[in-house]
């Protein structure tokens, strides 16, 4: 089969491996695809299709018909093709010895060296990420960006309807077990997945690259350990470690409490990369300087705190002072409590470096829920559900919105009946009052551009329901008292 000697010229023109293991690789895949195909030596001269989708759809649709593959949904298929492209990815301890010796010389290169094996070896698949949608909407707070997911998978009915394989191996996505895992109908394959050890504090963390990366060099740092997320001291000296390691990237880290803490809380992480985010242009409403660092209020939707300084430690400190002085805040004019039975105040921790120069981004965040608002009082409210309804966490905490896929689907219905040629469609209920909201907005020469940057502004809306400390005058007055209030304390003790 011609697909598999185009795999192998590829992963050897993509620098996966090197032409001494293309006999090698050559009988593992035709072992693997159950083929018998006369041998074809390596030629150096050979042109080869530089998109690997098209050049691993023969062998997954061979795979499919001898029944490797099945059912033949795009999660099984995923799951082989992993087993596939791991021939022709290096091992492990490989990987991890090129990053090393690169980021000797130069840690950019290392990250950027690991990006591009992450996407050349398709465990990044480039293509899906491709159609997602991306846009910006103009605010108050600047231009937010927004971002409608089709790059990860839906489950298939097929993959549901198969038997459910009890296991508790790797006991998460993210712990290190991942790695080389064949993954099944309920897990995705990792089989050529790849992660760079490191040490942060004097603990191991692993760094990877999130398959369905929303922005660039969308990175995860993880525990060695399946353990829960705990916002404490640790966690700023670890963030500082990051930075101080790779000045390239930015590191954070969700709230450890369920609805303002991310999607998953089962396993301690990070989330970084190398990008710049809205959040990260948003002008202050009032600034002060106390000792080396210099307390910045943000105009933002959220209530956040932006923290400047060049010494580590001394940040370190007032950071942890935040997350304890927080913790234990309350005001019953703002429906801000900070216990129940339960904890409800945590923070969200954005660090980067510039040049020699730290920023330290810190979210108030509160989970609390009341009959009013049983998802969160702080959280979007049942009126933005239809746009956003999942938990905000740290990306979306920075100004970019990572809206559901079904959204995508509903648009194209949304704009028909705008046009007048449809009626209605399949789950309209929850858009119904937004619908009616958008009729009365037309004639418009964009109808697309209309939906799609209402339902930004309904995001913003949502961030703005997260927001302990309102943008008003009022609520900015005591936001203010809150900072002193803050400040005091910490450098009195």
């Amino acid at each position: 089969m011609e697909a598999i000697v185009n795999l192998l010229h590829y992963a050897i023109q993509a620098k996966l491996i090197a032409a001494l293991d293309y006999d090698y690789a050559f009988n593992r895949l035709t072992r693997s695809l159950d083929i018998d195909i006369d041998y074809q030596p390596y030629n150096p001269n050979k042109a080869v299709d530089k998109d690997i989708d098209t050049i691993l759809k023969p062998l997954l649709d061979h795979a499919v018909k001898i029944k490797k593959i099945s059912p033949d949904t795009t999660q099984m298929r995923d799951v082989f093709e992993s087993e596939i492209m791991d021939i022709v990815t290096p091992n492990p301890a490989n990987v991890q010895a090129r990053f090393e010796a690169l980021k000797e010389k130069d840690s950019v290169a290392a990250t950027d060296d690991f990006y591009q094996r992450s996407q050349k070896s398709n465990y990044i698949k480039m293509n899906r990420i491709r159609k997602n949608t991306f846009y910006k909407v103009p605010s108050n707070y600047g231009d937010i960006e927004i971002t409608i997911n089709r790059s990860k998978p839906e489950k298939d009915p097929k993959d549901i309807a198969k038997k459910k394989i009890e296991t508790n191996y790797p006991e998460c996505l993210l712990c290190k077990e991942n790695v080389g895992y064949h993954g099944h109908a309920n897990h995705p394959g990792r089989s050529h997945h790849r992660i760079i050890k490191l040490s942060l504090n004097h603990d191991v963390f692993y760094f990877q690259f999130s398959p369905y990366v929303y922005y660039n060099e969308h990175a995860i740092v993880l525990h060695e350990d399946h353990i829960p997320m705990n916002l404490w001291k640790h966690t700023f000296k670890r963030l500082f470690d990051f930075v101080d390691e790779f000045p390239h990237y930015f590191l954070g880290s969700n709230a450890g409490l369920p609805i303002v803490g991310g999607s998953i809380l089962s396993h301690e992480h990070y989330q970084g990369g190398r990008a710049r985010f809205p959040i990260d242009d948003a002008k202050s409403f009032y600034s002060i300087k106390k000792e080396s660092i210099t307390y910045e209020l943000l105009n933002w939707p959220l209530s956040v705190i932006r923290m400047r300084g060049k010494h580590r430690e001394e940040l370190i400190e007032a950071a942890e002072a935040m997350r304890i002085y927080f913790a234990a805040y309350s005001d019953e004019s703002l429906d801000l409590r900070s216990k129940s039975t339960d904890m409800h105040n945590a923070i969200t921790p954005i660090l980067r470096k510039n040049q020699d120069t730290y920023q330290l981004t810190i979210a108030l965040r509160n989970n609390r829920t009341s009959d009013t608002y049983p998802d969160g009082i702080f959280h979007p409210h049942p009126a933005r559900h239809h746009i956003k309804k999942e938990n905000i966490g740290l990306i979306e905490v920075m100004g970019l919105a990572i809206l559901p896929g079904r959204l995508h689907t509903a648009f194209n219905h949304i704009e028909a009946i705008l046009k007048g040629t449809q009626d209605t469609f399949v789950g309209i209920t929850p858009y119904r009052e937004w619908i009616e909201t958008l009729k009365t907005k037309m004639p418009v020469d964009n109808i697309r551009n209309l939906i799609e940057q209402s339902a930004g502004e309904i995001f913003i809306q949502g961030l703005e329901d997260c927001g302990i400390f309102k943008q008003t005058p009022k609520h900015r007055d005591k936001f203010k008292q809150f900072l002193e209030g803050y400040l005091s304390w910490h450098l009195k003790s």
